[in-house]
C-alpha cells in the first residue's frame, strides 16, 4: 500500500482543481482523502504537477498492417499525449459484411499497445433492426452514422430501430461527409431534429478525431467511470502535466500544448516525458454493458 499526496486533480465537471490524496493498495484506489494526512505509508508527493485520468480519443484510421508504422502512430498520437484508451470503428457498406469486418477489426487490434472500444461506421441508409440487433449480441454500442444528405433521415423506420436497440440503447453518431459548412450545419439541424422526435439515443454533434472526449460524452457511450475518472475502486490510470500559468489560472487542461510528464496505466509508468515504454498487445478490448448510466 502507498499513496499518491498532494494530488492536483483537475475536474473537467466543475473546471476546477481539487487538492486530495488517493491511497492505492492492489493497484486500484482504496479511498480518497484530503491532502495532508499524517501516516507512516509510504508516500509519492505529486503536488508539482496537475493530475488528470489518462484520456479517451477517437481514431478511424489506425494503421493495422505495418508493425512499426503502429508503434510510431501510437507513440505519435496517444502515448505522448496521456491517450490509454481509444475509440476505434470498423466500416460496412451492406449489413452481410458485418460479421467479417467486426473479425477483421478484432485481429487488427492484437498488438495494439493500448485499450480500445469498437465502433461501427455505416451509410444511414443501411440501417436496421437486424443490424441494431447485431450490435447489441456482439455489444457494439457506439455507431457512427454516415451523413450526407438530410433528406434520408427522415424516410428511416425509427420507431422499428428504436425497438431493436431497447434495452441495450447503442448510441449513434453524426459523421457529415459534406464539408461545407452550411450544409454540415443543416444535417446536424435535422439529425437533432428527427432523432430528438423519434427519441433515439445519440450524440447531438460529431467528435473530433485524436482529441480527448468529453467526460459528458463518456456518459453517455458508458465508458465512464471505468475511464475519464479517478474513483474509490478504479484502477490506477492517470496523467501528471508540467504546472502552466494556464493551469495555475485554473482555467482548464490545454492538452495541445501542456506538457505530459507521466501517463500510468493499471499502476505502470507508460510515458515519462519522451520516453515511451511501448508494450505491443498489452491493450484489452473494453466491452460497454449499458449506455448512458450517469447520464
Amino acid at each position: 500500500m502507498y499513496i499518491i499526496e498532494r494530488a492536483n486533480v483537475y475536474s473537467e465537471e466543475e473546471e476546477c482543481i481539487k487538492n486530495i490524496s488517493f491511497y492505492i493498495k492492489n493497484n486500484a484506489v482504496q479511498s480518497i482523502k484530503p491532502a495532508n494526512v499524517k501516516t507512516p505509508i509510504l508516500k509519492m508527493d505529486v503536488s508539482s504537477f496537475i493530475m488528470t485520468p489518462t484520456h479517451v480519443m477517437l481514431d478511424s484510421h489506425l494503421p493495422s498492417e505495418n508493425f512499426q508504422l503502429l508503434k510510431q502512430y501510437s507513440k505519435r498520437h496517444y502515448l505522448l499525449k496521456g491517450c490509454h484508451t481509444i475509440i476505434t470503428p470498423f466500416s460496412i457498406q451492406y449489413e452481410y459484411q458485418f460479421d467479417r469486418e467486426l473479425h477483421k477489426k478484432r485481429v487488427s487490434l492484437l498488438n495494439s499497445p493500448v485499450d480500445y472500444v469498437l465502433a461501427l461506421r455505416l451509410p444511414i441508409k443501411i440501417i436496421s433492426p437486424s443490424l441494431i440487433r447485431k450490435c447489441k449480441k456482439e455489444k457494439i454500442a457506439i455507431i457512427f452514422v454516415e451523413l450526407d444528405d438530410e433528406s434520408l433521415l427522415s424516410q428511416m423506420p425509427w420507431g422499428w430501430i428504436r425497438e431493436a436497440m431497447f434495452p441495450y440503447n447503442p448510441i449513434l453518431i453524426p459523421a457529415i461527409l459534406s464539408n461545407k459548412d452550411t450544409k454540415r450545419k443543416t444535417i446536424i439541424k435535422r439529425w437533432n431534429e428527427v432523432l430528438d422526435e423519434e427519441k433515439i439515443p445519440r450524440l447531438f454533434d460529431e467528435i473530433q478525431e485524436k482529441t480527448p472526449i468529453s467526460v459528458k460524452n463518456l456518459k453517455k457511450f458508458g465508458l465512464y467511470p471505468k475511464r475519464g475518472d479517478l474513483h474509490i475502486g478504479g484502477e490506477i490510470n492517470y496523467n501528471l502535466y508540467f504546472k502552466n500559468k494556464i493551469v495555475a489560472e485554473q482555467k482548464g487542461i490545454h492538452y495541445d500544448y501542456d506538457r505530459l510528464a507521466i501517463m500510468v496505466h493499471k499502476g505502470r509508468v507508460v510515458t515519462s516525458e519522451n520516453a515511451v515504454a511501448f508494450r505491443p498487445g498489452c491493450g484489452e478490448e473494453i466491452i460497454i454493458n449499458r449506455t448512458s448510466l450517469f447520464v
